[in-house]
C-alpha cells in the first residue's frame, strides 16, 4: 500500500468535500462526503485519488493531507474489493495492510494494540523508521465495512503540535455506505497508545 502519488483529480475531489475553510486561528472539522469521514485539521487537507490493480481486483483509493510546520497528518482510505472480504477475515486484511504499510514506511520497530472505532475492528501502531530515528510515528488502521482506513501523525518536532496531533486523533470518525456522520455519531474509538 504504497502512499498515493498527486493525480490531476484532486482539485475535483476537494470540490467534493463538505467542511469549512479552515480558519487562521484554529482547527476545524473537516468532512468529507466522497470518503466518508471526519477529522479535525489544523487547516484544510490536501486531497488526492489514486487506484491499483490487486490479486483480489482494484482497489480504489484517497487521501487528505495537511502539514503544518513539522506536524504531518494523513488519512487515507482504500476500498477492499468484495472477493478479498468474502476470501480474509477483518483481522487479517488489518493485518496485512499493517504489514505492508510498516515495510512501505521502512520501519525498524512497532508496537501495535488493537484499537476500535464504534463495532469497527483496527490496530494502532508505533513505529520507528530507518530515516528518522528515535522519531516515534503513530498509525491507526479501521475497517469500516468494506473501507480500509489509515490515520498517520508524523511529528518532525515532538512537544510543537503534540495537542493538535491529539485532537486528530480523537476526532477522527468514519461511517458506512447509506450512513451519515449524524447517524455514525461517534461513540469512542479506544486505543491505548
Amino acid at each position: 500500500m504504497r502512499h498515493l502519488r498527486p493525480l490531476l483529480l484532486g482539485a475535483l475531489l476537494g470540490s467534493l468535500s463538505l467542511a469549512p475553510a479552515a480558519s487562521a486561528g484554529g482547527p476545524s472539522l473537516f468532512v468529507s462526503t466522497e470518503g466518508r469521514f471526519a477529522a479535525t485539521f489544523p487547516e484544510r487537507p490536501t486531497p488526492d485519488r489514486a487506484g491499483r490493480e490487486t490479486w483480489a481486483g482494484r482497489i480504489e483509493a484517497g487521501s487528505y493531507e495537511a502539514v503544518v510546520g513539522g506536524l504531518h497528518l494523513r488519512i487515507e482510505f482504500h476500498d477492499v474489493p468484495q472477493i478479498g472480504l468474502l476470501l480474509l477475515s477483518e483481522q487479517r486484511i488489518l493485518a496485512m495492510a499493517k504489514d505492508s504499510m510498516l515495510e512501505d514506511m521502512e520501519a525498524t520497530s512497532s508496537r501495535e494494540e488493537t484499537a476500535r472505532l464504534r463495532e469497527h475492528p483496527g490496530i494502532a501502531v508505533r513505529f520507528e523508521t530507518s530515516s528518522r530515528p528515535g522519531q516515534i510515528e503513530e498509525c491507526r488502521l479501521y475497517l469500516v465495512g468494506s473501507r480500509l482506513f489509515v490515520i498517520f501523525v508524523r511529528n518532525d518536532h515532538p512537544g510543537v503540535g503534540d495537542e493538535a496531533a491529539a485532537r486528530f486523533l480523537a476526532s477522527f470518525n468514519a461511517w458506512e455506505p447509506g450512513e451519515t456522520l449524524a447517524s455514525a455519531s461517534r461513540i469512542g474509538s479506544e486505543s491505548g497508545l
